[in-house]
């Protein structure tokens, strides 16, 4: 298995030297949250990116949450934007708004509770040079036990190919498709919803490589929208890699 990252590894970062001197668009990071607990893991991924061109906008949608905690903690952090919402509103309407205070012309919907490696959205973004997608994400990525150190790949075989779905933790969109389709007034499925509908529309996605990426899981399931068992994802989802306490360093190119 090991051996086999090594030689993928070799792959992606040839992409990337490829296209390391080609432009780079800007683009607006939306990332919607309502656990205090997660602030930390929002500001890491963000400054963790090593893409330049990028602003990062808040949206927070618990009551309980304190505008001025998460303000504090970005006073020395360039271009991010925090907004409170009331906590009644539901997820795909947090993130039409956030797209609707976004200023770049590329949408990156990232997670409160996931792992972002530097890498991640420099690698998404050049799908755009290679694919006429107007889509990309991943639809194959890591996934990580808390409860066990072990580590997984998620539907495997579904990379660099165009696709019907991603990881709604991956999406990334050129804007002008939010011209022709939104996300969905519901709290549940609403990447699901919104990928369906740029499907029917007739938008292409593309799913990169699995690399950079990994979808975290808790051993309490209520922190999860879906809640579904360790137990079940590997009956019928994941591909079981190793166990591990340093996935960072497997997973990251």
């Amino acid at each position: 298995m090991l051996q086999k990252i090594a030689r993928e590894k070799i792959l992606v970062k040839s992409i990337r030297e490829k296209y390391s001197k080609t432009f780079q668009p800007g683009v607006s990071i939306i990332t919607p949250t309502n656990k205090l607990q997660n602030i930390d893991n929002i500001f890491l991924n963000y400054v963790r990116l090593n893409y330049k061109n990028k602003e990062l906008i808040i949206i927070l949608n618990n009551n309980n949450l304190d505008i001025k905690d998460y303000e504090a903690k970005v006073k020395s952090l360039k271009e991010i934007r925090i907004f409170q919402v009331d906590e009644n509103c539901t997820l795909g309407k947090c993130l039409n708004f956030g797209i609707e205070q976004s200023k770049y012309d590329y949408i990156s919907k990232m997670d409160d509770d996931d792992y972002y490696a530097p890498n991640y959205l420099t690698d998404l973004m050049n799908v755009f040079k290679y694919t006429d997608a107007q889509i990309t994400g991943k639809c194959s990525r890591f996934i990580y036990f808390k409860e066990n150190n072990e580590l997984g790949i998620f539907l495997p075989n579904f990379e660099k190919q165009f696709t019907r779905t991603v990881a709604g933790g991956t999406i990334l969109f050129k804007k002008e498709i939010f011209e022709k389709v939104k996300f969905k007034n519901v709290t549940v499925g609403e990447d699901n919803f919104f990928l369906d509908d740029c499907l029917k529309a007739g938008i292409k996605m593309f799913s990169s490589d699995k690399y950079n990426y990994v979808y975290m899981r808790n051993k309490n399931l209520n922190d999860h929208t879906w809640r579904i068992s360790q137990q079940d994802l590997f009956a019928e989802y994941v591909k079981r890699c190793l166990i591990t306490s340093n996935f960072i360093s497997i997973v990251t190119v």
